[in-house]
């Protein structure tokens, strides 16, 4: 049968760069093209060196079949349709597991199966050969052929892996692939280290050339080997022909004093036992392929001294002493005498110039006692062991000491445990294991959130490097899973026995890097497979603009924002002076201003300029310019307001809820408008239920200024506002659905927020809850595209569509303290982060 063609750990991880396929001067005469073009989903043509008993044909690489896809050999010609997935035994993920690192973009991580030859049949089920598609044009490295692969999942993929053994050793893997759901038929090559698997070109042809098996015998055995007398054992054995193989074959084994008997079989044409289409099912449903064999029994004794545990080998000879085949078994001899094994552990591990302990027990056998000395042979070089001797009487517990120098490599070792009792002795097979040195990798500077990075900036990603196993020299360091518009060079340190190294890595994201949450690792092919802390989340967040130590009330600007910036008492007039700040988009100020106040001061957006005024009882309102000029208004009586608008309406009217003393004990809650430029204050309604003194309540203006919400806290009701008739109508169903924010659509629908859901109450008065939508507090609706939502929390900015299925995308900020739709599209979210000595306030801008 076909020995396994790749190295495990390389299986299905390889990749080649693009190249175009060389055109030669032919004088204007086009040949032929050699080959045929090769198909995705059929590996059909006709098949130099095919043996002529070959009538079957499947995929294979290394021992793994495919037997879901089965085809036909006619006359020297292959039909092998690929219409069904391969078993699910066949599957593995193309660029994670297996002790591999990948480096590069994919848009998945698909689940693949990966053959790269087929096996050629007779109708007997014998193995006969294996035949390769062979690249003849159009191929971009030498000596390649077609592979073919099934893929869960369609996926692009493009990128290195990086795969190291325990022993050391590593492989390297490239894949350059673009993957449909389904089969594919891909370019393949391999090296001793390295595998290249890429997309064909569309000018690749192709030939089937087949390589036919040797003849040889192959020996199954049916049970383990248990040899407790002289009689020895029998067991139920196959002899399989492989390649009809016929002829006197000897049996023997590699074990000193282990005979089988018969010591001969003639294997001729007549025992060449056609398998039965029910035995052939059978096979196939097991994916095992069994040729045509011979079943008898072989008896195995053991006339040597020594007992035994552990394997052998059959081996099998024709006449002339040419070994022609063999098999595996599982020996155990227990003769009377003793037995020994090892206690625990069943193997040694073992550092260059080390020592340590292996503990092993030795049985007595048949009444045996004395005294017996236990030790170990096959140490590799620069391993001793010092033996230790104890009387045998029924059971022994010790510990075998091996000390190793400097010149031990790693690697796995097999050794074998010796018992000498004088006439009798014993062994038994264990493994001294040698790991390679390697590094710990511990990613140190992330706080509890992870590492940060803002768009069109760099970050200082520091990253601990310790060693483990006497690890000493260079190693290089790669982050790996960096979203899209980020990235980070490799970083190379050097790193000693007993210490730790720290160095940072800079990371750089583009102007257009992907907004969002990803986990990045730090990686080194001579990491520790058991390296901890090598991960950590990166944040990348949208571009951001210091505005300084001191952002209290915001509102829109008819570009930009305005913001309170400063408030200081001013002794002269026994009054405290804000500083109203207008910032561009950009972050940068446009105009200030300073307005007198004696509490807090409250800001309302309004054409050409922003409208200040002091939070208590009686407002001494200013109108501040787009360029700073300031016009102080009439005074107004606003009483003590419950919620206000924070914009003016189209004839230039802020809305408010107010509430008011009437008496001894009496309030009165009302809607009402009231215009900055004259100081009228107007009753619009005093009916119904606002909540008085409600001081959760929320008054949103829709963007037209024709339609109001008001949300009414714990204490009021959800109604709605026309602005043009001062009609006012409740909305039982906000009230009953927890409503604690609301947003007007550009077609008069209103949009919710509950326990920081997305919901809609619809025009025929029902409600759609969102339940996988998160919202936060809604912001309102862009002012340049009217499908899109936003809504924000303290740490996130979610941008909603709410075109069809209404979907959120969340935007990790840090600290937020506002979001404001910006005049222009997108919203303005302020940012704050502390230091540890100062505040700073950012301003970032989402689209």
């Amino acid at each position: 049968m076909k020995t396994l063609k790749l190295p495990a750990a390389m299986i299905g991880l390889t990749a080649l760069l693009t190249a175009c396929p060389s055109t030669t001067d032919t004088g204007g005469v086009t040949p032929p093209s050699p080959g045929s073009a090769v198909q995705a989903t059929r590996v059909a043509g006709s098949v130099t060196g095919a043996p002529a008993a070959a009538t079957r044909a499947v995929l294979i690489v290394g021992s793994d079949y495919d037997f879901a896809n089965t085809g036909t050999v006619k006359g020297g010609v292959l039909d092998l349709p690929l219409t069904k997935a391969p078993d699910s035994r066949s599957m593995f993920n193309l660029t994670s597991g297996g002790g591999c690192t990948f480096t590069g973009s994919r848009t998945n991580d698909p689940s693949v199966a990966l053959f790269t030859d087929v096996e050629l049949f007779s109708e007997q089920i014998d193995s006969l050969a294996f035949a390769t598609e062979q690249i003849v044009s159009g191929g971009t490295a030498p000596g390649s052929q077609v592979a073919r692969l099934y893929s869960a999942t369609a996926a692009t993929v493009k990128g290195t892996v990086l795969c190291a053994n325990p022993d050391g050793s590593k492989f390297t893997a490239a894949l350059d692939v673009v993957l449909n759901s389904g089969w594919n038929a891909l370019e393949y090559a391999e090296t001793n280290s390295t595998l290249t698997l890429r997309s064909l070109g569309s000018s690749v042809r192709s030939e089937l050339k087949a390589t036919a098996y040797t003849p040889s015998v192959l020996v199954s055995l049916g049970s383990a080997v248990t040899i407790t007398s002289d009689a020895g054992m029998s067991v139920p054995a196959r002899l399989y022909q492989e390649g009809g193989y016929t002829g006197q074959v000897s049996l023997s084994t590699d074990v000193p004093g282990l005979t089988i008997e018969p010591s001969t079989v003639n294997l001729t044409a007549t025992t060449l036992q056609s398998v039965q289409a029910q035995a052939t099912a059978a096979y196939l449903k097991n994916l095992g392929v069994n040729p045509q064999r011979l079943d008898t029994n072989l008896t195995f004794k053991y006339s040597g001294n020594d007992n035994y545990s552990g394997s052998f080998r059959v081996i099998v000879k024709d006449t002339t002493g040419k070994q022609v085949g063999g098999g595996n078994g599982s020996l155990e001899v227990r003769k009377p005498g003793l037995t020994i094994g090892t206690c625990g552990s069943n193997y040694l591990e073992l550092y260059p110039s080390k020592t340590a302990s292996l503990n092993v027990c030795g049985y007595s056998v048949g009444n045996f006692s004395g005294p017996v000395t236990y030790s170990a042979t096959g140490l590799p070089a620069g391993v001793t062991v010092t033996p230790v001797t104890q009387t045998l009487n029924g059971s022994s517990y010790l510990s075998l000491t091996f000390k190793s120098d400097a010149t031990l490599k790693p690697g796995t070792y097999p050794i074998t445990l010796t018992a000498d009792g004088g006439t009798v002795k014993a062994s038994a097979s264990t493994e001294l294991r040698v790991p390679a040195p390697t590094v710990n990798i511990a990613i140190s500077s992330t706080s509890y959130y992870g590492q940060q990075i803002y768009q069109g900036g760099t970050a200082q990603l520091n990253v601990d490097v310790s060693t483990q196993n006497g690890f000493n020299g260079q190693t290089t360091l790669t982050v790996t899973g960096l979203p899209a518009g980020v990235t980070a060079s490799p970083k190379t340190v050097t790193v000693t026995p007993g210490s730790t190294t720290t160095t940072a890595i800079t990371l750089t994201a583009t102007a257009d890097a992907t907004l969002g949450n990803s986990t990045i690792k730090v990686t080194s092919p001579d990491q520790s497979a058991n390296s901890y802390g090598a991960e950590t989340q990166l944040s990348v967040r949208p571009a951001r603009a210091a505005l300084g130590s001191t952002v209290g009330e915001a509102v829109g600007a008819t570009s930009g924002l305005w913001a309170v910036t400063a408030m200081a008492y001013d002794s002269s007039s026994n009054a405290y002076r804000n500083t109203v700040t207008r910032f561009t988009t950009t972050g940068q100020s446009a105009a200030s201003a300073a307005v007198a106040s004696q509490n807090s001061l409250q800001l309302i957006r309004t054409t050409g300029g922003v409208i200040a005024f002091d939070s208590g009882f009686v407002k001494a309102p200013a109108l501040i310019a787009d360029d700073g000029t300031v016009t102080q208004l009439p005074a107004a009586n606003l009483g003590n307001l419950t919620a206000f608008t924070r914009r003016t309406d189209g004839q230039g009217r802020v809305w408010f809820v107010n509430t008011v003393y009437t008496g001894v004990g009496g309030t009165a809650t009302s809607l009402k408008t009231w215009v900055p430029a004259t100081g009228v204050i107007t009753t619009v309604d005093s009916t119904a239920n606002y909540g008085s003194g409600s001081y959760d309540a929320q008054l949103t203006l829709g963007a037209d200024g024709k339609t109001l919400v008001y949300l009414g806290g714990y204490a009021g009701d959800a109604l709605k506002i026309d602005t043009a008739t001062g009609t006012v109508t409740k909305l039982d169903l906000l009230k009953s659905s927890g409503a604690t924010s609301a947003a007007i659509a550009a077609d008069g629908t209103i949009w919710f927020s509950a326990y920081g859901q997305l919901a809609r109450l619809n025009a025929d008065n029902t409600v759609n809850k969102f339940t996988a939508v998160q919202t936060g507090t809604l912001t309102g609706f862009d002012q340049s595209n009217p499908a899109v939502l936003w809504g924000s929390d303290t740490s996130n900015v979610y941008r909603i569509d709410t075109a069809a299925t209404p979907a959120a995308t969340t935007v990790n900020l840090g600290s937020v303290s506002k979001a404001i739709l910006n005049a222009q599209g997108g919203v303005q979210v302020i940012t704050n982060e502390y230091n540890g000595n100062t505040t700073t306030y950012y301003l970032s801008q989402l689209k």
